[in-house]
């Protein structure tokens, strides 16, 4: 396990030293903002858009926010050819992104398998929605490697290793839900993906379109699986990378600009430099209590019986008072404590104050002396 630990590494720090100067992202005046959902109300992936419903205006990406281009050309987007609407969330604690893609399409392009263009090598002539993602901001091209002379030896090495790009159909028919472009397909299966689709018509008709998702991002997605591979951790009000292009294809061509997407850069589905800025935001107030006490706990150092005590209250606190469980206590925020007795059934709680009023949270037996 070590070893795969450190393989891992080594592996990192290579991608990291060969494009160190992709931190820039596209877009630089634009900052596009992640809806937390509370953790009692995490959208069920059901094609039922409802669960949604919490989230405000200001986190919906559409069509407006999107550049046609073609060959690298600006062109215009015909929104009675092609609308769509983009909202992406979270939930602290769980390293996901959730997505919900409402979309309206003049001709809805799906189903077709052309068994010459399988051959050539041609996976997809149907409507996608691709998305990319670079959570720990690693940056830079992330398909393909120019140090990597063979192909396939680069593609098992480096495609969607450090940065990850979904191209999900829309909707799929007989084939799978999403064509990962990299060397990990594994990534798009349960349980590091999970998807939904709701909509009433046939290819070749026009419609409205539902699709809910959620995905797992890597800082290190590996060929191997998921045993060899680091899963990326999404950290409260921090920037990650990631940018989304729609396919449209009608007649089993690409229609209008072809690729409309959020970066204005098509470099975006292949380089992580190209992605657009994206802060996962804390907790809107609406959904925070006015004071809840809360907290939680490090071991320091066994051997010493030393711990540390973290202070996770809600509120404007002005006063904190620890019951470590044996008798002694403090009235520092975060405080360091070394027991004397060993034992499993201490209890520790936390009680605070904000002027108005109080609240305690206590933890029975958590805290275990060896």
């Amino acid at each position: 396990m070590a070893r795969k630990f450190l393989t891992v590494l080594i592996l990192l720090a290579g991608i990291l030293v060969a494009f160190s100067n992709s931190s820039a992202l596209e877009r630089p005046d634009v900052e596009f903002n992640i809806f937390q959902f509370p953790k009692n109300m995490i959208p069920r992936v059901d094609g039922d858009s409802s669960d949604w419903d919490i989230v405000g205006n200001e986190y919906t990406y559409r069509t407006d926010q999107l550049d046609g281009t073609r060959g690298g050309h600006a062109g215009e987007i015909d929104t009675t050819d092609i609308d769509v609407s983009v909202k992406v969330g979270w939930v602290k604690g769980l390293n996901r992104l959730y997505f919900l893609y409402e979309a309206y399409d003049d001709y809805w392009d799906f189903g077709i398998f052309d068994e010459n263009a399988v051959i050539r090598g041609r996976g997809y002539q149907n409507d996608i929605f691709e998305i990319c993602v670079d959570a720990d901001l690693s940056g830079g091209p992330f398909i393909l490697n120019p140090q990597i002379e063979d192909k396939v030896e680069g593609h098992s090495r480096f495609a969607g290793v450090h940065a990850q790009n979904y191209h999900i159909f829309t909707p799929p028919i007989n084939n799978q839900w999403c064509l990962v472009w990299g060397c990990q397909p594994w990534i798009a299966e349960f349980p590091w993906a999970n998807y939904e689709y709701s909509y009433d018509f046939k290819p070749t008709e026009s419609g409205y379109l539902t699709l809910e998702f959620w995905i797992t991002p890597f800082d290190y997605a590996s060929y191997e699986g998921p045993d060899h591979s680091v899963i990326s951790e999404l950290v409260e009000d921090t920037i990650i990378g990631i940018s989304w292009a729609i396919l449209d294809f009608d007649h089993g061509k690409k229609d209008g600009p072809g690729n409309s997407n959020l970066a204005h850069n098509r470099d975006s589905v292949k380089d992580a430099s190209a992605l657009c800025t994206f802060r996962l935001m804390p907790l809107e107030e609406r959904f925070l209590p006015v004071l809840k006490a809360g907290w939680s706990f490090e071991i320091v150092d066994a051997d010493r019986k030393l711990f540390y005590f973290k202070d996770e209250s809600i509120g404007n606190i002005i006063e904190w008072v620890w019951h470590f469980g044996d008798g002694e206590t403090s009235n520092e925020r975060n405080p360091l404590h070394q027991y004397k007795q060993r034992g499993f059934h201490y209890t520790v709680w936390l009680d605070v104050k904000d002027g108005d009023g109080s609240s305690r949270h206590s933890k029975h037996w958590d805290v275990i002396i060896r």
